[in-house]
């Protein structure tokens, strides 16, 4: 049986957002923007969609921009914001970040702005305290991961949007693998921008949003037309936005229900494989972490052998973000969690999802001690030693 283990890279689409894909290819060709009868269609199912994904996160739905992804969202928070920032030139940020913030932080940074990095504990956290100590009156922007896409850990953000305020600077949140998983209200996280992916809860790849606040102004980065408030122009991606809507109310609706399943069998993959694999090493902490996601350091064997032996034998993992596939280089969230590179070449991320069964977990807790001893037993002598 194929054992699907990588849903923090992308999960399935529900089956709501399958059924409202299917609607909006049966209802016509209008276009949101267009008056006539099929435009207006268009934009009730639009307007419809961007309530349902505002739910998902206690925002209103005007505060909702629809984008093509998380990566698209994340750079419009970047250089939106900054683009406006005048004379400020200082943005704070941790150096786990996704890449989507990490590279166009990158090209800030060949452009003269500062960039601080905060690095985190061995578990990944970010201390708030040490964020709050960096912002000062030249910060135009904070950002920030509210759970790192590689390990899981949730980030305590106590006292940060304060100091932000206090500052004048905005504070922008990458909530594409938090979205669904925990729940999230705008107003108490007091953040004034948020990235959503759609393919992180049950809708198609292509579609995600950001959340502005009513009172937060950026520039757009892509120009050309009136769409989304003018704040994103081009037209909008309907039979994405609509799937993202569906997808949103189910995980809403079912968060709870699936989050306490799926911890169950997280916790259980996990006792099974340790049980198994003595030397096994959990990277991120214990608790404060997404139920769904283990981030595993196997020992005497590099993770790109165990990824493609698992792969052979049908149980799908990563080794990190999707986005940084095929990289060379070691996990950057590993190293700036204090991993040697060797620790960080044999680490593999198995994530859960909504659709995850317990017959995957018992076919996974099977199949990949076996793997494990294989891969270990033909490896060199110097991964293990390395390790």
């Amino acid at each position: 049986m194929r054992v699907f283990l990588d849903h923090n890279a992308g999960t399935a689409v529900r089956p709501e957002a399958a059924a409202a894909i299917s609607r909006v290819l049966s209802g016509g060709e209008g276009n949101p923007s267009s008056v006539h009868r099929a435009g207006q269609w268009a934009r009730r199912t639009l307007e419809n969609a961007r309530a349902q994904v505002a739910d998902l996160i206690d925002a209103d739905a005007r505060e909702i921009v629809f984008t093509s992804g998380g990566t698209e969202s994340n750079n419009l928070a970047i250089e939106g914001v900054l683009r406006r920032a005048g004379s400020r030139r200082r943005v704070v940020t941790s150096a786990i970040e996704h890449s989507s913030i990490l590279a166009p932080l990158m090209n800030l940074e060949s452009r003269g702005f500062e960039i601080v990095r905060i690095r985190p504990d061995r578990d990944g956290r970010v201390s708030p305290c040490h964020v709050v100590e960096t912002i000062d009156e030249s910060t135009a922007l904070v950002t920030l991961g509210l759970v790192n896409a590689e390990v899981g850990v949730i980030q305590n953000l106590d006292g940060i949007a304060a100091r932000a305020a206090d500052a004048g600077a905005v504070f922008h949140l990458d909530a594409a693998q938090a979205a669904g998983r925990v729940a999230i209200d705008v107003a108490a996280l007091d953040c004034d921008l948020m990235t959503l992916s759609g393919h992180k809860i049950g809708a198609p790849a292509g579609i995600g949003a950001l959340y502005i606040r009513d009172d937060c102004e950026i520039a757009p980065i892509l120009l050309g037309g009136p769409q989304e408030r003018g704040r994103r122009a081009g037209t909008q991606n309907l039979v994405g936005a609509a799937a993202f809507g569906a997808a949103a109310q189910a995980a809403r609706i079912a968060m709870a229900s699936e989050r306490e399943r799926v911890r169950g069998l997280s916790e259980r993959l996990l006792s099974g494989l340790m049980t198994r694999i003595p030397g096994l090493r959990l990277n991120g902490p214990a608790d404060g972490r997404l139920a769904n996601t283990l981030n595993l350091t196997f020992p005497r064997v590099l993770g790109e052998s165990m990824l493609i032996a698992l792969d052979l034998e049908g149980v799908e993992v990563s080794m990190g973000s999707a986005c940084a596939a095929g990289a060379v280089e070691p996990s950057h969230v590993l190293i700036a969690m204090g991993r040697s590179a060797a620790e960080a070449r044999s680490s593999l991320r198995m994530s859960l999802g909504w659709n995850t069964t317990s017959e995957e977990i018992a076919a996974a807790i099977d199949i990949i001690p076996r793997v494990w001893r294989r891969v270990a037993a033909a490896e060199p002598a110097e991964i293990g030693e390395a390790v």
